[in-house]
């Protein structure tokens, strides 16, 4: 795999962080992913783009999980250290020709919500909302880089006594449009469940579109 230099290696939290490397000379679209790795392993993970898709280098939202060899390897990055970055692959990305006249609704859980900030970032006359899951208050990441009232999170584990919500919860409640077109990506089962509640409200499965990370 061809070797890139990092950036920088940005907190958002204890063990969430945005890895900034190279950008490889690529037609890249908001939304891709690529195949990343510390040079040291001979491992790799997949992990889509958080930047804008014109950024002169890429942006990666990594979690770093416990027993997880590549996010922990990537974690201990610093700038002028070498990452391995194949890609990108996938069609995640929107179709352009809607953008104009559809409003998108974007659907998240933890780290899920990576191709949905670089959409945000890709597309400035993007009509959009983010429905993000969250586990903590503190996984609310980059929130202020969308627009005022397109953000809302759902905290599982609030602190204090008050019960947690979810973002399917959130998705139950809302009121739903014909004119939606809606994009979710995260964990596996909280997919399963939003495809069922939006097929309960009358939404064609040609208006939905998934990632699975997890």
């Amino acid at each position: 795999m061809p070797n890139y230099h990092v950036i920088s290696n940005r907190r958002l939290s204890s063990e969430t962080f945005v890895l900034r490397t190279e950008r490889p000379d690529s037609l890249i679209l908001a939304g891709q992913c690529f195949s990343v790795g510390s040079s040291r392993l001979a491992i790799n993970r997949e992990y889509s783009m958080y930047s804008a898709a014109k950024d002169p280098y890429i942006d990666f939202m990594v979690r770093k999980i416990p027993g997880g060899r590549v996010s922990s390897a990537l974690s201990e990055l610093a700038p002028g250290d070498m990452v391995q970055i194949n890609g990108p692959y996938g069609d995640f990305c929107l179709n352009e020709e809607l953008i104009a006249g559809r409003k998108f609704i974007f659907i998240a859980s933890g780290t899920g919500i990576a191709p949905f900030h670089s959409f945000s970032l890709t597309y400035s006359n993007l009509d959009f909302e983010i429905h993000h899951g969250i586990r903590f208050k503190d996984e609310t990441y980059d929130f202020e880089d969308y627009p005022k009232g397109s953000y809302f999170s759902y905290v599982s584990r609030p602190e204090g006594t008050g019960g947690g919500q979810y973002v399917t919860d959130g998705l139950r409640e809302r009121k739903i449009s014909s004119n939606e077109i809606y994009y979710i990506c995260g964990n596996r089962q909280m997919i399963i469940d939003s495809i069922a509640i939006l097929r309960e409200k009358g939404i064609h499965g040609d208006a939905i579109f998934t990632e699975t990370f997890f």
